[in-house]
């Protein structure tokens, strides 16, 4: 199947069908097939392309609504097809013509790629769009979205990482004035709701990260030879959680103690998906887990209060005292 010609048939059913009239099977199949002439696109033959793309909107109706959006009704030899009462569309119509074919689109060519291995987000993907092009005002599902900022340049940064382009950015530091650099980009990566991305500055030879809501502006620099890195972003964050290599960083045994409540929940959500964990019964359990200690650890294992603590190496767990220590002196102040 064709996405952009499935698209397009979907929006001239639905047109048909959203002015409240009966239509059959050959009615709907001769109005897309003037659509499509009209476009230069090649008309539909069998009948029973009709007849799966009428199931496929059910299929999105039902997904949304809990029922089926399109009824039928048979009178005699002829099939008629009709939206069911109280439906005028299956399109939030907020939107244009032009950006529905789009989503439509795209979210064909997602459709087609279920199933493959570490695309599982796609089925999330499918129904945030399910969502925003037929459900405007319902909210089924909330998803969570982006830092401020995050989708100015997120295309452009891609695009550079793609077509391998050395960019000149301005970005401004918290509590600083913007500065201009000069990077070569290599990836991007969300984290807590923020994206990052990770290039390195021209004269230098480590991997910087960049958070994209501190970006002021972007430019391609096509003065400067792109540098590639032998990096492999696939594994870069093995061996951390979160974006943060500190500087000297080692990686280090780690053993965490928790008590029966954050032995049930370290098996749903883990602090790393490399982790360890021997449970103890009704005396909780031991994480194992071996990275390099950074801060987005350090806040991982402060989000579980006091049903988690460091039991070794004795250093990160003195690092953990004195970071309890410091918040008490700060609710101590009041």
């Amino acid at each position: 199947m064709k996405t952009k010609d499935y698209s397009m048939r979907e929006m001239i059913i639905d047109q048909c069908l959203g002015t409240g009239r009966e239509y059959t099977r050959e009615e709907l199949q001769a109005a897309v097939n003037k659509a499509l002439e009209s476009r230069d696109m090649l008309p539909v033959k069998s009948k029973v392309t009709i007849l799966q793309d009428i199931n496929e909107m059910n299929e999105k109706f039902y997904r949304i609504y809990e029922e089926y959006g399109i009824v039928s009704e048979r009178r005699g030899r002829k099939t008629y097809y009709r939206y069911r009462d109280g439906i005028e569309s299956i399109y939030n119509r907020e939107l244009t013509f032009d950006e529905i074919e789009k989503l439509q689109e795209v979210r064909s060519l997602l459709q087609g790629l279920r199933g493959m291995p570490q695309l599982e987000w796609i089925d999330q993907m499918s129904a945030r769009f399910d969502q925003q092009i037929m459900s405007p005002n319902q909210t089924i599902a909330s998803f969570e979205e982006g830092t401020a900022g995050d989708s100015r340049f997120f295309l452009q940064l891609f695009n550079a990482i793609n077509q391998k382009m050395v960019l000149t950015i301005e970005y401004q530091r918290f509590g600083y004035e913007p500065k201009e650099r000069i990077i070569h980009p290599y990836h991007l990566k969300q984290f807590m709701r923020r994206w990052y991305l990770f290039a390195t500055i021209e004269g230098k030879e480590f991997v910087t990260s960049f958070a994209l809501d501190r970006f002021v502006s972007v430019r391609e620099n096509k003065e400067v030879a792109y540098r590639k890195t032998d990096i492999d972003f696939n594994h870069y964050f093995d061996d951390i959680v979160g974006i943060t290599h500190p500087d000297g960083g080692v990686v280090e045994h780690i053993v965490l103690e928790g008590d029966s409540w954050a032995d049930n929940y370290l098996h749903t959500l883990p602090i790393h998906p490399l982790q360890k964990i021997e449970s103890l019964g009704e005396k909780g359990c031991l994480v194992k887990l071996d990275l390099m200690i950074n801060r987005e650890l350090e806040r991982e294992i402060m989000s579980y209060g006091d049903h988690l603590k460091v039991v070794s190496p004795k250093h990160f767990q003195e690092r953990m005292k004195e970071l309890y220590r410091t918040i008490e002196e700060v609710y101590d102040e009041e």
